[in-house]
């Protein structure tokens, strides 16, 4: 059976347009706090270390790129570790410029990954990607908690930022835990990609190949339970997983080292994890443009760091972190996109799917 999987397209006048608002939402909030200020504590940036905050900044995406295909290889593609990082930062810069929770991220590694590694089977390419984001979770959940116990046995952390790191933690697991059931119960799956279909079917007034999609969500299925039974490459792809995610925890580290502020880093551990969360929602604003901005600053003053230097770590973290990844993400893209097209193929791609287990 053949679907086909299209890369998502990125609006260029909207997403401008919500870049402008979010970067005018956080310069209102600047300006609020006084840019003078904030100036100043920015003209102290210690240059050579702040360059380190680029370098993590890559490794973390390095790390998770070797996480991806770790569980990549063990569904029998053959997919360098290069194209993968290209692939995995094409992904970054897809989520960063259309807000969808991550999905247009994931459809983007869905696309890629069966372009270049070819004979691409849809359900065990979805399952690679499902299984990274369980395993890349799991750092961030204990991360987070370790954070906040350290916060709350060390600083008198205000009522409403406990409250924020609280309820990210009820959500990631909340979250993690709905999907993990969801990718290993069949009739619950099942039953949602029924409703799914319902719906699509409703307002487009078309029948749906139901029986191509209930022998993918089957095969799915038999590629997440294949990948749980193998120990070796979901504690190798878990060690990958946690190095990225404590590169980029090190992002905000070095940022405050280069301004010579010094931060415990299980301080940095709950609010960077809170942040991530936030900025991998769909709240519309590309990257939470803003809202991210505006909240990190508040959690770094919350834990104790003056205003000022909160607001100027803000704006060097998401420098070396958001705009340095869609920078190299949109590169990567569009080196893909070459790559593809000297294929001899265009912007749709037919999946394979297996016909039997």
């Amino acid at each position: 059976m053949v679907q086909d999987v299209e890369l998502p397209t990125i609006d260029a006048t909207k997403s401008t347009g919500l870049v402008v608002l979010g970067l005018s939402a956080y310069f209102a909030y600047l300006y609020s706090l006084g840019f003078g200020e904030v100036a100043v504590s920015l003209s102290q940036v210690n240059l050579a270390i702040f360059g380190l905050a680029f370098l993590l900044s890559l490794l973390n995406v390095v790390f998770n790129a070797l996480s991806w295909k770790t569980l990549v290889r063990e569904l029998d593609y053959r997919i360098s570790l290069l194209d993968v990082f290209f692939i995995y930062m094409s992904s970054i810069f897809l989520n960063n410029l259309i807000p969808s929770g991550s999905v247009s991220g994931e459809t983007g590694r869905l696309y890629f990954l069966s372009k270049i590694a070819g004979n691409a089977r849809l359900d065990s390419s979805t399952a690679s990607v499902a299984a990274t984001r369980i395993i890349t979770a799991i750092p961030f959940v204990l991360g987070m908690s370790l954070g906040l116990a350290y916060l709350i046995l060390r600083y008198e952390i205000p009522s409403w930022a406990l409250t924020t790191c609280f309820s990210m933690i009820f959500l990631m697991v909340s979250v993690g835990v709905l999907f993990v059931g969801v990718c290993f119960s069949e009739n619950l799956l099942q039953r949602m990609v029924n409703a799914v279909i319902d719906q699509v079917e409703w307002i487009f007034h078309r029948s749906a190949n139901r029986n191509f999609y209930s022998d993918t969500t089957r095969q799915f299925q038999q590629s997440m339970l294949l990948l749980r039974k193998r120990n070796r490459p979901l504690i190798v792809s878990s060690f990958w997983a946690f190095a990225g995610w404590l590169s980029l925890n090190l992002v905000a580290f070095a940022a405050f080292r280069s301004l010579g502020v010094e931060v415990p880093i299980f301080a940095i551990f709950a609010v960077y994890s809170v942040i991530m969360v936030f900025q991998n929602l769909p709240l519309i604003l590309p990257g939470g443009l803003g809202i991210v901005d505006i909240l990190m600053t508040a959690l770094f003053t919350a834990v104790g760091v003056s205003l000022h230097d909160a607001a100027a770590v803000t704006i060097l973290a998401r420098v070396a972190q958001l705009w340095f990844h869609t920078l190299v993400g949109g590169i990567c893209t569009a080196y893909l996109l070459r790559k593809v097209s000297k294929g001899g193929t265009i912007r749709s791609v037919s999946i394979t799917t297996a016909t039997g287990p």
